[in-house]
C-alpha cells in the first residue's frame, strides 16, 4: 500500500505519526522512504530517534548500518539525533544510540566517545566526562582539547588540584595555551590571596592591645606567599596577557603587583572591626 503512495504523501504521513508518537506506523513509512530515497539522512536521523523511542536496539542498528551502506557520514546522522532528541525534549536519546553504536561498532568508539565527551561536558557531568576523557587520553595521551575536558571535570568535581596538575601537563605540551595560563595564573592568584588574607588574620589575633613582637615572623611569612603564589599568579598572567591581552588580564597583573609583605593598621578601629566582622 505503501509503496503505491507519492514519495511527499508518505513523507508526511511519516511527519505526522512521528509528531503524533506512533513510533511504529512512522518506522513503517520510513522504510518505504528509504527504499525510494537511501541516500536522504534526515529519514535515517528520523528512524534512529523513533527507534529509540521504542528502545528497539536492534532497528536502531539496522537502521545505522544502512546509513553507512550507503556511504553516508556517521557525524551527520549522530548530529541529526543530537538536534531532533533535545527538540522532542529526550536528549538521552542521543546518549543512548552513541553507547548502542559504541558497542557494536567497537572500530568507532573514538568517534562515539568524542560526541559523548560534548554531551556529557554540556551535560556537566564530571564523573562521565572524566570517564571518557581517559578513554580518549589512553589513546591520544598528547591531545590538548581532551586534557581540557579532563581539567574542567577535575574542577567541576572539586578536585582543584588534580585539575591544576592537568593544566600543568597542557603547558608542557603547549607554553603558550591561553586558557591553560589562565586557569593557574587565576588559580594561584586567588590562593595567594587567601593565604595573605588569613596571615593578616592570624596577625590581628595576636595583638593584645599591644604592638604585637611577632611582626617580622607574619611579614616573612607573607613574603613566602608573594615569592611563591604570587609570582606564579603573574608569571601565567604575564603569559596569557603577551597571547591575547584583555581587561581582566589588565586589571590583575595591576593588583598583584601592588601586593606588598605590609601587615594590616594594629590599633584604632581597624582590629576592632575586623575582628567584630569575623565574629558575626
Amino acid at each position: 500500500m505503501f509503496g503505491e503512495m507519492p514519495y511527499r504523501t508518505a513523507l508526511r504521513k511519516a511527519n505526522d505519526h512521528f509528531v503524533n508518537e506512533e513510533w511504529r506506523d512512522a518506522l513503517a513509512l520510513y522504510d518505504t522512504l528509504l527504499e525510494r530515497r537511501p541516500t536522504r539522512m534526515k529519514t535515517y536521523v528520523d528512524a534512529v530517534v523513533a527507534s529509540a523511542m521504542l528502545n528497539d536496539s536492534t532497528a536502531i542498528m539496522q537502521y545505522v548500518v544502512r546509513s553507512e551502506m550507503q556511504g553516508l557520514s556517521l557525524d551527520s546522522l549522530f548530529t541529526g539525533v543530537d538536534f531532533l532528541s533535545r527538540s522532542i525534549g529526550h536528549t538521552g536519546l542521543y546518549e543512548q544510540v552513541l553507547l548502542l553504536v559504541k558497542s557494536e561498532q567497537p572500530w568507532f568508539t573514538r568517534v562515539a566517545n568524542n560526541y559523548l565527551l560534548g554531551y556529557y561536558e554540556f551535560r556537566r557531568d564530571a564523573a562521565r566526562t572524566l570517564s571518557i576523557a581517559d578513554e580518549l587520553l589512553a589513546v591520544m595521551p598528547r591531545q590538548i582539547n581532551y586534557l581540557k575536558s579532563k581539567a574542567n571535570a577535575l574542577l567541576l568535581a572539586g578536585d582543584n588540584e588534580a585539575a591544576v596538575e592537568v593544566q600543568k601537563s597542557i603547558l608542557q605540551l603547549d607554553s603558550l595555551d591561553f586558557d591553560a595560563n589562565i586557569f593557574l595564573g587565576s588559580y594561584y592568584a586567588v590562593k595567594g590571596q587567601e593565604r595573605l588574607d588569613s596571615i593578616d588574620e592570624r596577625y590581628l589575633d595576636s595583638m593584645d592591645g599591644t604592638l604585637s613582637m611577632q611582626g617580622p615572623s607574619f611579614r616573612t611569612e607573607k613574603r613566602e606567599v608573594l615569592d611563591t603564589d604570587i609570582a606564579c599568579a603573574r608569571h601565567y598572567f604575564t603569559v596569557a596577557a603577551s597571547i591575547k591581552s584583555n581587561r581582566y588580564l589588565t586589571e590583575q597583573l595591576d593588583r598583584l603587583s601592588q601586593l606588598t609583605d605590609a601587615l594590616p593598621q594594629s590599633s584604632g578601629i581597624v582590629s576592632p572591626l575586623l575582628r567584630r566582622l569575623k565574629q558575626e
